[in-house]
């Protein structure tokens, strides 16, 4: 008999369980405890939804049953069913407290039934399967007959606007893999949800699979800022936490990283930089004057809007570049950002050929960003082939430098810019800006080409701006640091 008074689980609460019951527990109990999504996730989130409800265009005639309240749109989808038709979108459902809604119920007939899940990314995960495997669980609890399980998400060779946005792939035989131990999971969560509080969790690699948990910041407070977990690439970690390991200080004298890791360590210490100088000098060797520093901002869509584009292209929107002339001391700065709700590509790369110039080195943080977005233009608009490919090869790559010739444990095992500038130039912050981060600074880009021209579009325009303008800034001063090695 299945306890009522417990709350009730669902598509999402399951699939939380299986990652973590604490998870469950608290999301059931104790919901407004979770902390709310960061803008830049919530963002992702709203361009799933986005791309979620363009996937049922592709059932014309389709019933859509509203989401609340719960009971209503039970009766509305058994309505919908008993009046025959074919595609129900968010068909809802309860068997023994569990609510599921499905995204795309398929009505063959006769009692059978697929159910279509709709995922806005570009491959099956796991996790999909979960998810399917419950729905089925409570649709068959109804006595329906499942036909087929099926994951429809969007396809990662579709150009706009030729082809087809979604693919469909049948799942069954894998879902039904894993149809035996829906029962034993149900149980051990309704055990769990008896209790008082919260149980237990020992923090291990569920903590950020097959999501990051929104409890992480919590249940990781005993692990301090310099720990096992700062190691770059360290696949014993667990094993070392599983014996007590987790100070830095406490990993053993003869521990024996691969040669990305013992650096990190070496540094930790002595307290002090592992610079390679020779490799170091080599490698800054092969810049050319003029010195170019780039950087550009984008803005990822889940559904291509423009011609050529495919699902989750990353559009270059916006480029800083600081330029280092022989014999001056102040580089000069020059700017873009398109403001138009329109394709922002050919203006975008037609404003930074301008400015590149024939040669010189182009220095870049992470030349697969940059290299991979001037590639994707390329492609799109060949007329600029010839000079992108000049661009290309003048690329240099100031992360190369921390990744291969300089080591400081200071920047916690990550050789982000955000971590190497405090630690070598700390005259310089990104503290004081508005906008702190290319996750946010995507967010305000996407606030910003929805406003009409006015003051609250300029301010967003200039925080946009200054946040451009010091990666760059931030790349010149840590050149200058480098080259005093």
């Amino acid at each position: 008999m299945i306890n009522t008074k417990l709350p009730g689980l669902s598509k999402s609460r399951y699939v939380a369980g299986l990652q973590c019951h604490k998870l469950l527990h608290t999301r059931a109990h104790d919901p407004d405890s979770i902390p709310e999504p960061d803008a830049f996730t919530q963002y992702l989130f709203d361009q799933g939804t986005a791309a979620g409800k363009l996937a049922t265009k592709f059932f014309p005639g389709g019933t859509e049953i509203p989401a609340f309240p719960i009971d209503e749109s039970i009766q509305k989808t058994q309505a919908a069913l008993d009046k025959g038709a074919e595609h129900i979108f968010e068909a809802a459902f309860n068997f023994e407290n569990i609510h599921v809604k499905v995204d795309i119920l398929r009505n063959l007939g006769d009692n059978k039934f697929d159910i279509i899940e709709v995922k806005s990314g570009t491959s099956v995960k796991d996790v999909h399967l979960d998810d399917l495997a419950i729905q089925k669980y409570v649709l068959e609890g109804n006595d329906f007959e499942i036909n087929s399980t099926i994951l429809m998400h969007m396809n990662k060779e579709y150009r706009h606007p030729d082809g087809e946005l979604f693919v469909l792939f049948d799942q069954t035989e894998k879902v039904d893999k894993r149809m035996p131990q829906v029962p034993g999971n149900l149980e051990n969560m309704r055990e769990m949800l008896l209790l008082d509080g919260p149980p237990e969790s020992r923090i291990g690699p569920q903590c950020k699979k097959p999501y990051e948990c929104a409890l992480m910041k919590q249940c990781w407070q005993h692990i301090p800022e310099m720990s096992i977990f700062n190691i770059p690439g360290f696949r014993g970690k667990w094993d070392y936490y599983n014996q007590g390991i987790i100070q830095l200080e406490d990993v053993p004298e003869d521990f024996m990283g691969t040669p990305g890791q013992m650096p990190f360590v070496h540094s930790f210490r002595s307290r002090k930089p592992h610079i390679d100088h020779a490799g170091l000098e080599n490698f800054m060797s092969e810049l050319k004057e003029p010195i170019y520093f780039m950087d550009f901002e984008t803005l990822q869509l889940a559904t291509p809007k423009y011609n050529g584009t495919k699902p989750w292209l990353q559009h270059p929107v916006q480029w800083s570049v600081h330029i280092l002339k022989d014999g001056e001391s102040e580089p000069e700065h020059h700017e873009f950002i398109h403001t138009e709700d329109s394709d922002p590509r050919e203006p975008f790369i037609q404003s930074l050929l301008d400015v590149l110039g024939n040669s010189g080195s182009i220095v870049v943080y992470s030349a697969s960003f940059e290299g991979g977005r001037l590639k994707e233009i390329a492609e799109a608009f060949p007329q600029y082939q010839e000079k992108i490919n000049n661009v290309l090869e003048r690329l240099w790559d100031q992360l190369v430098v921390f990744r291969k010739f300089y080591c400081d444990s200071r920047f916690k095992g990550s050789n982000s810019i955000k971590s190497v500038l405090p630690v070598l130039v700390p005259k310089l912050s990104y503290k004081n800006l508005e906008i702190q981060e290319g996750g946010a600074a995507m967010v305000e880009y996407a606030r910003m080409i929805g406003l009409p021209d006015g003051d609250d579009k300029d301010i967003i325009k200039n925080n946009l701006l200054k946040y451009c303008e010091l990666d760059t800034l931030a790349m010149v001063e840590i050149h200058r640091v480098l080259i005093d090695y």
